[in-house]
């Protein structure tokens, strides 16, 4: 018999789950952070492990067959993280920087938006995709990690006439951050599963844990390259 909505059974373990969850998150962020300062071979050795990771868990969710939604996703996942590979390679001093900007955005998009919706509650934000946010959380989630961005950008060594694009390029990449979340939610519907794996404790798989980070680098890729160019901000 499943144990009702609001009983003590379920909320011991909706409170184990949040334990495992924190505990996991801190296992692993400090671990890639450890890895991503250390730079070099096994840096290299963690983006091709989770570009792996990534690949296996989309094979095996993608159970429908569905061949565009397949090359899309394939698309999706290898074009950002070939991109952090390749800079790891070939010009690593600034892909610590920007990598480390754009988790700082993500982290604090994440977690603050997860303890400001379970604090302030409210309306959902898109019940249909993914019930349990709220527009509150994600109101607190989007202001915490614009100001993380902005102290992350002022206190690296970036020069200081890119500040106030940096500034701009983090509203959309928060933006992106929220909507990579949403996005794998609804092809999560779409395929019927709930979770792309188990292999990380409270999370599910690589491809729950890093949703809004690959939208995130996507984002940041094109704007980035566009800032580069001249396209933007010129």
């Amino acid at each position: 018999m499943r144990p009702l909505l609001n009983s003590p059974a379920t909320e011991e373990h909706m409170g184990n789950n949040l334990r495992l969850r924190l505990i996991s998150s801190l296992l692993t962020g400090a671990m890639t952070i450890w890895i991503i300062f250390a730079g070099g071979f096994w840096l290299y050795v963690e983006i091709a492990i989770c570009l792996c990771g990534l690949l296996i868990e989309w094979s095996k969710i993608n159970h429908t067959k569905k061949t565009a939604l397949f090359v899309g996703g394939v698309t999706y996942i290898t074009a950002p993280m070939i991109f952090w590979l390749w800079s790891a390679i070939y010009r690593q001093e600034a892909m610590i920087r920007s990598i480390l900007w754009i988790l700082t955005i993500v982290c604090s998009c994440d977690i603050f938006a997860f303890f400001g919706g379970k604090l302030l509650k409210g309306p959902k934000f898109a019940p249909k995709i993914s019930p349990n946010k709220t527009w509150s959380g994600v109101f607190i989630g989007g202001v915490f990690a614009f100001l993380a961005s902005i102290i992350y950008i002022f206190f690296s060594e970036w020069p200081s006439e890119t500040n106030f694009a940096k500034i701009i390029m983090s509203v959309i990449i928060i933006i992106a951050a929220v909507l990579g979340d949403l996005l794998e939610s609804k092809v999560k519907r779409i395929l019927g599963v709930k979770d792309t794996g188990k292999i990380i404790p409270g999370h599910g798989g690589i491809c729950d844990r890093l949703d809004s980070f690959l939208l995130a680098s996507n984002v940041f890729i094109i704007l980035d390259y566009s800032l580069k160019m001249g396209f933007i901000f010129g």
